[in-house]
């Protein structure tokens, strides 16, 4: 029974792969307009994970978006470390992915003290595997941030990035 289950096994393990990669892109606090946070900026995802099966895998992330161009000279930032499991549907060469989370968000602006909070996401990508290690592709997602007082403020997180992923 032990030789018949660990052949059983044996595809998914020898399936089993560590990957890492990039995301850059854009993205934005959802705010009023002309708000201290308002503006797009600059998206930067760096991560790495575990594929356990070629459909289900494990992710860490430090995450960047950089500040919106503000004339006022009011300056924001947001920054993120985080986990999540991520879900793949291979279809031929393409990767369509799906991820879901944990972020521990930080909400930085000049006019008030930084907020650290625990926030959830989401992602969904599309890629094509320009070679077999190799994947080329696009990603959305979605979390939340705080910011510190006297703002006390909640906003929406949203960005779309290009990314590549490569799995060793």
């Amino acid at each position: 029974k032990s030789i018949l289950a660990g052949s059983l096994a044996l595809p998914a393990v020898a399936s089993a792969q560590w990957y890492a990669g990039l995301a850059v892109g854009a993205g934005g606090a959802k705010v009023a307009a002309g708000s201290y946070a308002a503006g797009v900026r600059g998206m930067l995802r760096l991560y790495a994970g575990y594929e356990f099966t070629p459909h289900v895998g494990v992710e860490t992330m430090t995450f960047d978006l950089g500040s919106p161009d503000k004339p006022e000279g009011s300056e924001s930032t947001i920054g993120a470390f985080g986990i999540a499991a991520v879900g793949t549907l291979p279809v031929n060469r393409w990767r369509f992915t799906g991820r879901a989370g944990v972020m521990w968000m930080d909400g930085r602006a000049d006019i008030a003290e930084t907020k650290h909070t625990s926030q959830p996401m989401i992602a969904i990508g599309a890629g094509y595997d320009v070679i077999p290690k190799l994947t080329v592709g696009v990603e959305v997602g979605v979390s939340r941030v705080e910011f510190g007082a006297p703002l006390n403020e909640k906003a929406n997180v949203n960005w779309t990035g290009v990314a590549g992923t490569y799995r060793f």
